[in-house]
């Protein structure tokens, strides 16, 4: 074989190699996050479909401005004319860069810059004082798992084993992050007996108390209890369950203050316990913890 045949044949065969290799790939984003970018990118999408085309523009030049520590962070949103801005140096910057870079480039008015920075604090895509957008909070990979944990379950409070086991972070780390993301409007917290509870801000709030209620495992017991038998007294409750009566008699005085349990008298006089197996039902549309489920069928 001639010497530039074989030099041919060397090169056809390293660029075969070459092809085939795992580490040949336009996109270099670490092969551990690849197919995690890939999944987050579409949800993100969706969430910016709420901002107009000048609020995004605005947005992507916020992200720099906002990193500016010279400039003081306090804002109000209560600024009713661009001059207002003056009284706040960090949105002053903003507007100042955004018409240098888009009121010329797309044709922007001064107003409608103005009214898209003030959008932009009202949706709270901005918060001066995170010096972060909204945007930024959403591709973080800590804040994001936490946002995750709280939708898997609602209601969970800062003292909950679970935020160690699960996030691996300790209560204050813990709190700091839920701090960023209720200035940011996407979780909410309640304050129900002497703990803060927290949920993501799109579940309705009239079922906070039920699933605080039912965080407590003894709870879901006590109905599937009372709706396998109505007349059931309370103290073979306790045996069943292995729990003192007047714990069982002290949950459902709150059930009944919920709306949860009903008391009424039978044809013989008896005291039955009756289960709002409707609300029940409404709750599992929420939430998938406890699963009412057999209740729901009748047992």
């Amino acid at each position: 074989m001639s010497l530039e045949k074989r030099r041919e044949t060397e090169n056809s065969q390293g660029e075969n190699m070459l092809e085939e290799s795992q580490f040949r790939r336009l996109d270099f984003t670490p092969i551990g996050r690849k197919e995690k970018k890939r999944e987050e990118e579409p949800e993100i999408s969706e969430v910016l479909d709420e901002l107009t085309i000048i609020e995004r523009d605005v947005l992507e030049i916020a992200e720099d401005i906002l990193k500016l520590k010279r400039y003081d962070a306090e804002f109000d949103l209560d600024v009713e004319t661009q001059a207002e801005f003056q009284k706040f140096p960090i949105i002053e910057k903003l507007y100042a860069k955004c018409i240098a870079k888009l009121a010329y480039k797309k044709g922007y008015s001064k107003e409608e810059l103005f009214l898209a920075i003030r959008g932009l604090e009202e949706k709270n895509w901005i918060v001066t004082n995170e010096r972060r957008t909204k945007l930024e909070i959403l591709q973080n990979e800590k804040l994001v798992a936490i946002l995750e944990f709280i939708k898997e379950n609602p209601g969970v409070h800062a003292r909950d084993d679970k935020v160690e086991e699960i996030l691996g972070i300790t209560r204050t780390p813990f709190l700091k992050h839920i701090m960023t993301l209720e200035r940011f409007k996407l979780i909410r917290s309640k304050k129900i007996g002497k703990s803060l509870h927290y949920f993501l801000t799109d579940v309705p709030e009239d079922y906070d108390k039920y699933k605080v209620i039912f965080s407590n495992p003894l709870i879901p017991k006590i109905l599937i209890e009372l709706f396998k038998e109505e007349s059931i007294p309370i103290s073979k409750i306790g045996d069943e369950l292995d729990v003192y009566s007047g714990t069982i008699q002290y949950h459902i005085k709150k059930l009944k203050s919920l709306d949860l349990v009903r008391s009424a008298k039978n044809k013989n006089g008896e005291t039955i316990h009756l289960v709002n197996v409707e609300l029940l039902k409404q709750y599992n549309e929420f939430f998938k913890e406890p699963d009412f489920s057999d209740i729901l069928k009748g047992l």
